[in-house]
């Protein structure tokens, strides 16, 4: 393996799982075990359940020991995590031997990327300061940025030439292809010589809440399109799930640090760089934004970690307004309260403060309205309520709002507003909303039930591909490795049985790497996160887990389904001699299509 398992598993016990997984999802007691909402899908009921040495999602799959988490969470590879782990608690990682290691490494460490970036963050500042650097230097000082908010941000300047920070890099010892794989500079088709990704352009570095560089951002200081580019995604950044300057708002966020504008837990989610340094400058250190893209669910995810409620600073144009609503959606979710900022005769927080202070932005906050009233707002504001039609359309819609709250105080609330306004009777509102909710949970069942049929017939198994054609041998491989991983001493005792047997490649790669563990003598399925990605382990882990919740796990079950794989190994044998084309397999998937009533 690449590590000990000496040093594995004192490193597991130092890092138990549910001290680890508490950094990042607020857990709470259920019998023996931990319950939270999961960090990896968005969810409203708590589904991702904490074990005394693993864990597991009952709504999206995630599962794994502690590694495997960190790897998922942090985005690591094993290597990574092991190192991530060790430094949480004071550990010496050992040298790896990669003998049996199949993972293969990419091309750029993140040692190396970390490294790089840091450099061209240094190049990028010292560029600020040279006589280049002048059109930059005149740009943030039009935007009243302070010298020390610049040096606090490291704001930049890449010069407007093509090969200054390409020869800056190849100079500390960086080879072009880790330049290229680290989107600092690409590579020209027609000369097929290294090019900087980023000319001519005020840069703003992207720091994770570790203090690691990890991505840039470029605004253009000329008519060049784009506006704003944005690294792409590498071996550390993941442009889905980082927010700009969160390495700052964290610490206020968490109440480490106070202050006189800032709630701990409470962010300002703005649209662009510029807005969150000009909020940072004014005392509102809460402020973050995406990086060039709208919030995911993933950026979700990370504002729960850290906030309770979320302010929405948005421009107020259509383009503002529909990120606002999306923005609503994804943070209702997970369990995030949202308020939108009004602002007047402005068009961003950065021009309202300038204009009329960090005082009047903050009674803004403080006048904020929730994302019903906002969403209500939107709706009423559309139609004439002069116009009898339209006045329906208008509370048909309102009615599919007010449908999706889930406290009856609060729909009883907004059911009498709504009354008020538009002068139609609470009983009748109360009818309308109960017709969108019978809708809303049919229309629920229907796809809970395609999702059902889909997992049966193996569609989209990105995990096990074969799975869609092969789905009776499928389940009794997992039934097989299920029992072996739950129970290696079963697999000394049980009948002849090797990967060969196995019908899917993925069953018998699984198969393959336990039994070689158990050759030498380890039981336990942490060295599986350095030769399967996280989501493979999670199948893993479940198959595993659906084996524990049977009592028939002993030699005479597994003896029978090894009987019944062998006997499906001859069917797919000779179900494979009549698929000469891919025409072939295309008609037996939709075959088994049709037999499963699924279009």
């Amino acid at each position: 393996m690449a590590y000990p398992q000496g040093f594995i598993q004192e490193l597991k016990m130092r890092s138990p799982v549910q001290d680890v997984i508490g950094r990042y999802v607020e857990l709470k007691r259920a019998g023996r075990n931990l319950v939270g909402r999961c960090p990896f899908h968005s969810e409203k009921t708590p589904s991702f359940t904490v074990f005394e040495d693993n864990f597991h999602c009952f709504g999206c799959g995630a599962g794994g020991d502690v590694i495997t988490f960190a790897m998922r969470i942090e985005n690591l590879d094993y290597k990574d995590a092991v190192t991530f782990l060790a430094d949480r608690c004071g550990m010496t990682v050992p040298q790896e031997d990669r003998r049996y290691s199949n993972i293969e490494k990419p091309k750029l460490s993140r040692e190396r990327a970390f490294s790089m970036n840091k450099a061209a963050a240094r190049i990028f500042y010292d560029n600020l300061a040279s006589p280049e650097g002048e059109v930059a230097r005149q740009y943030l000082a039009n935007r009243n940025l302070e010298a020390a908010t610049i040096k606090r941000f490291g704001l930049g300047y890449a010069k407007n030439e093509f090969y200054d920070l390409y020869n800056k890099l190849s100079a500390l010892g960086y080879t072009k292809d880790e330049i290229k794989e680290n989107f600092l500079c690409g590579i020209s088709q027609k000369s097929g010589k290294p090019f900087d990704m980023f000319r001519n352009r005020i840069m703003f570095p992207i720091i994770d809440t570790s203090g690691n560089v990890i991505a840039f951002g470029g605004r253009v200081l000329d008519d060049s399109k784009p506006k704003y580019l944005n690294s792409s995604d590498t071996v550390v950044f993941r442009k889905g799930k980082q927010l700009f300057a969160l390495n700052y708002a964290k610490d206020v966020l968490l109440g480490n640090v106070e202050s006189k504008l800032v709630k701990s837990g409470e962010i300002i989610l703005c649209e662009g760089y510029m807005d969150v340094i000009a909020m940072h400058q004014a005392g509102f250190t809460n402020a973050v934004a995406t990086l060039g893209t709208a919030i995911t669910a993933e950026h979700a995810r990370v504002v729960s970690r850290y906030a309770k409620t979320a302010f929405l600073a948005y421009d107020s144009d259509d383009a503002g307004r529909k990120a606002a609503d999306k923005a609503m959606t994804l943070l209702n979710e997970v369990g995030v309260d949202t308020k939108i900022i009004r602002m007047q005769n402005a068009k961003d927080p950065d021009e309202y403060i300038k204009k009329f202070g960090a005082e009047s932005y903050a009674k803004l906050l403080s006048g904020s309205v929730g994302q019903i009233d906002f969403k209500l707002n939107g709706v009423l504001s559309k139609y004439n309520m002069n116009n009898p039609d339209e006045k329906l359309r208008a509370v048909d819609e309102c009615c599919k709002v007010i449908s999706s709250i889930y406290s009856e105080v609060k729909q009883d609330i907004y059911i009498q507003r709504l009354s008020e306004i538009t002068g139609v009777k609470t009983e009748s509102i109360r009818s309308m909303i109960s017709r969108d909710k019978r809708k809303s949970a049919g229309k629920v069942k229907a796809e809970r039930r395609a999702d059902t049929e889909k997992k049966t017939m193996h569609f989209d198994d990105r995990i096990n591909p074969e799975a869609i054609a092969n789905p009776v041998a499928v389940e009794i491989e997992e039934r097989i490795l299920g029992i072996i991983l739950l129970m290696p001493e079963e697999y000394a005792k049980c009948d002849a049985i090797s990967k060969d047997d196995f019908v899917t490649s993925f069953s018998a790669r699984v198969f393959g790497a336990v039994t070689d563990l158990y050759k030498e003598n380890i039981t336990d399925l942490t060295p599986l996160n350095e030769m399967f990605t996280p989501e493979e382990v999670a199948r893993i882990f479940d198959m595993r887990f659906k084996r524990s919740e049977l009592s028939a796990n002993g030699t005479a079950a597994l003896n029978e389904q090894i009987a019944a794989l062998k006997k499906e190994k001859m069917k797919a044998a000779a179900k494979t001699k009549n698929i000469s084309s891919d025409e072939d397999l295309i008609n037996l998937i939709s075959k088994a299509r049709k037999d499963k009533g699924i279009n």
